[in-house]
């Protein structure tokens, strides 16, 4: 195996680690695998929204809270890929307490074997920000 190969074997198992604590309701284990400079980014309209630089938000408001919204017991891939450092992973995943499902494109850089950033796009998010409390951030075009 190729030293990019072994590159890009890793940066899928480190993304895919993370929707396995999910699915393990074990969220926090994952904060384990991120680095100190570790940065998110999510949509704006979203509580956890914004950039946000330093490991310590992703565990302790993400990590910590996003079971409440998002339900991992019926999370899928619809695909996860990696090239070298960077892994794709889109996903389908039940919202909380509802029956609906939302699609979610989340793009990892990996280095050294830690989480260095998470870039998320949400489609079609409105069974979300309902359960939220947000429900007309899209629909009004606010």
């Amino acid at each position: 195996m190729s030293h990019n190969s072994k590159i890009t074997q890793q940066s899928k198992a480190i993304a895919d680690a993370y929707y396995q604590a999910g699915v393990r309701n074990d969220l926090p284990s994952f904060g384990g695998h991120l680095h100190p400079d570790f940065e998110v980014t999510a949509p704006n309209y979203l509580p956890w929204g914004g950039t946000h630089h330093g490991a310590s938000f992703f565990r302790e408001q993400v990590l910590q809270h996003l079971p409440e919204v998002l339900d991992f017991s019926r999370f899928n891939y619809a695909s996860l890929t990696a090239e070298g450092n960077h892994a794709v992973a889109l996903i389908n995943i039940g919202v909380a307490g509802t029956k609906s499902i939302v699609k979610i494109s989340e793009h990892w850089n990996i280095k050294d074997g830690k989480a260095v950033s998470l870039w998320v796009a949400y489609f079609e998010p409105q069974a979300l920000l309902d359960k939220l409390g947000i429900t007309h951030a899209l629909r009004s075009g606010a």
